[in-house]
């Protein structure tokens, strides 16, 4: 379905309400308060406490009952209708259902539902899926866990993230996993390359997914191949992937990229499809780059630094190469996702774009909205895109609280200091690095702690628009019943040092390494199960799957 059960209606009494409010505020000459993530979690506390006996709330309270019955066994799940003989259970039909039981509540959190609001209520899971909202009397749980104080969101969608670059992917499909759950990530979109058929790779991968992982995972296929081209109307139809990825500028050694004939091509083979797709790309003009690393290197040679390292890719080679596709886009009518936008003139540009085309989603990363070249002391930040200037962070940041950026992701690529070579010269360096357990808490504090921007709004671009835009929402990205029980408990208040022994990865290092954060993940709940707790990974198994998709246009 295109909406959340009682989303419309619980956006209507909204606004209704708000507009009561609105006027009442009008009448004593103050204006209405609302909860925002940039507060502290104390005043978010007090707030939402007042916020108890609004007409919003109890409006939850009102329709508990209702979402009960859709989350409770034997009804048709999210958005289905009651089975015949059951309506005589909903409230105000003469009797009450019984009071049910559930695996796990989750009480008086302030529960941010994106798109609907933040809600001082109780949340209830139960044979893995959200079972209910509200304060339903009676109910009884196996375990309850007290949120007082702290947010309770949908578990973080991290869209892009690699696995198995430098170490086998059966080995970082559990270490990295394990770290993105410690970092609240329950579920990732993972880039999946190779110049093979992957009906070659793909359902080894796809069974290691299953076996291996502690998250789910949404598989997206690098297409670099004319016989990939060609198997893609295959891929969609029986490996249930619908997002795929190409390179206008590759990375030498390790990804080629290819011209603007073989894109129009995979956007063609996109077209033919009646499933949702979408085509992931990263955005750079390869003779542009290749130009701007021959003057450098002729300059500069091997005493060129990290800060040197920005200028061989420069911001006008992402802004061309954005406007060039969503060009391609227009004229083929295909979706196409931006992927780890850096610069303030590609998202200058992309802002205009948007504003005329339905085609066009944009992503930028965590690490993007923290980071500069001016603040490296050696290689470990080497990535392409590269890190750039302050300006260009802001820049990011004002798109994300404007609605341009559709999502945050990370670009994790998982490597050792060794395997980066970082003490080696800037060409010699390998670009990437772990970032999925740090993501959560930068995000946090760089966006609603530091920034003030609405919690809602960042954790809406970490849930709902990613789960929206590849094809697994509402089973994802949200926490209405029915959805899987995947949440995460944020404690803005904690304020903890980030040490790369504690992250969970099988990295050595941390971009972050020594930085104070405010604003942690203190418990992560995937399929209903507690998983990870105050730092530590507690979960008995890896209970993670490959997300089959087949969500028509």
């Amino acid at each position: 379905m295109s909406n959340d059960i009682f989303s419309d209606y619980i956006k209507k009494q909204n606004s209704m309400t708000g507009a009561a409010r609105n006027s009442g505020a009008a009448a004593k000459g103050t204006e209405p308060e609302a909860i925002t993530g940039s507060e502290t979690a104390a005043a978010a506390e007090s707030k939402t406490a007042a916020a108890a006996e609004s007409e919003t709330v109890a409006l939850l309270k009102e329709i508990s009952g209702k979402l009960n019955f859709f989350a409770a066994p034997g009804s048709s799940g999210i958005g289905g209708p009651p089975e015949p003989g059951r309506l005589s259970g909903l409230p105000g039909s003469g009797r009450l259902p019984e009071a049910p039981q559930v695996d796990l509540a989750i009480v008086d959190g302030s529960v941010v539902l994106p798109g609907n609001g933040i809600f001082q209520t109780n949340l209830y899971m139960k044979d893995g899926k959200v079972h209910s909202l509200g304060d339903i009397p009676g109910i009884k749980a196996a375990r309850t866990v007290d949120a007082g104080g702290k947010f309770v969101v949908p578990g973080i969608i991290d869209p892009h993230i690699h696995l198995g670059l430098f170490a086998p992917i059966r080995e970082e499909l559990e270490t990295e996993t394990r770290s993105a759950l410690i970092g609240g990530v329950t579920t990732a979109g993972c880039y999946l390359g190779g110049e093979k058929s992957h009906f070659s790779t793909f359902p080894g991968i796809a069974e290691e997914i299953d076996r291996t992982s502690f998250i789910d995972i949404i598989p997206h296929l690098v297409i670099g191949t004319d016989e990939q081209r060609r198997e893609i109307g295959d891929y969609i139809e029986h490996l249930g992937v619908t997002s795929f990825k190409v390179y206008m500028n590759g990375i030498p050694g390790m990804i080629g990229d290819v011209d603007d004939g073989f894109i129009m091509d995979v956007l063609g083979e996109l077209n033919k499809s009646d499933k949702k797709c979408i085509l992931c790309t990263h955005a750079e003009n390869r003779d542009l780059i290749r130009r701007a690393n021959r003057i450098v290197k002729e300059e500069k040679g091997n005493q060129a630094t990290i800060q040197d390292w920005t200028e061989t890719h420069p911001s006008m080679a992402e802004e061309e190469a954005v406007i060039r596709l969503s060009f391609l886009a227009e004229k083929s009518g295909t979706p196409v996702y931006f992927v780890h936008i850096s610069s303030k003139q590609a998202m200058d540009k992309l802002r205009k774009i948007k504003q005329r085309s339905k085609y066009i989603h944009i992503e930028t990363t965590s690490p993007y909205l923290s980071i500069t070249r001016a603040g490296a002391g050696n290689n470990q930040i080497k990535m392409e895109p590269p890190f750039r200037d302050p300006e260009d962070v802001e820049a990011l940041w004002n798109a994300v609280s404007d609605g341009i950026v559709d999502t945050i992701g990370t670009d994790n690529v998982t490597l050792t200091r060794a395997e980066k070579n970082i003490d080696a010269a800037i060409w010699d360096t390998m670009p990437g690095y772990p970032a999925i357990g740090t993501h959560l808490p930068v995000t946090l504090h760089e966006g609603v702690v530091k920034r003030g921007i609405p919690l809602e709004l960042v954790i809406g671009l970490m849930t709902k628009r990613p789960a929206e835009i590849f094809g697994v929402y509402p089973r994802k990205g949200t926490l209405l019943p029915g959805s899987d029980a995947d949440a995460v408990i944020l404690d803005l208040n904690l304020e903890k040092e980030v040490r790369a022994d504690e992250c969970g990865s099988r990295s050595d290092f941390s971009l972050y390494e020594g930085k104070r954060l405010k604003g942690w993940p203190v418990l992560t709940v995937k399929g209903g199960k507690i998983v990870a707790e105050n730092g530590s990974c507690v979960a008995e198994r890896p209970d993670g799957r490959y997300l089959y998709r087949e969500q028509s246009k």
